[in-house]
């Protein structure tokens, strides 16, 4: 029993150092970009963008912060 123990622990121990060395990266521009009309939030300027459902149902904010919407 011991044995089998002690093996597990090794097994264990060599196992997590090659997990986590995983990575992941995305490309420069993500994909729902790059296949809809987004724009800068900025970019909206009549009173009728300004409001909370508006946005709520046609913006988002992509990893770096920065909001885009569309119509």
């Amino acid at each position: 029993m011991r044995t089998i123990l002690a093996a597990c622990v090794a097994l264990s121990a060599v196992a997590m150092p090659a997990l986590a060395q995983v990575t992941v990266t995305t490309g420069p521009t993500p994909y729902w970009r790059e296949h809809s009309d987004w724009r800068a939030r900025d970019s909206f300027r009549d009173d009728q963008y300004k409001k909370q459902a508006w946005q709520e149902d046609h913006c988002v904010r992509d990893w770096s912060g920065h909001e885009f919407c569309r119509r």
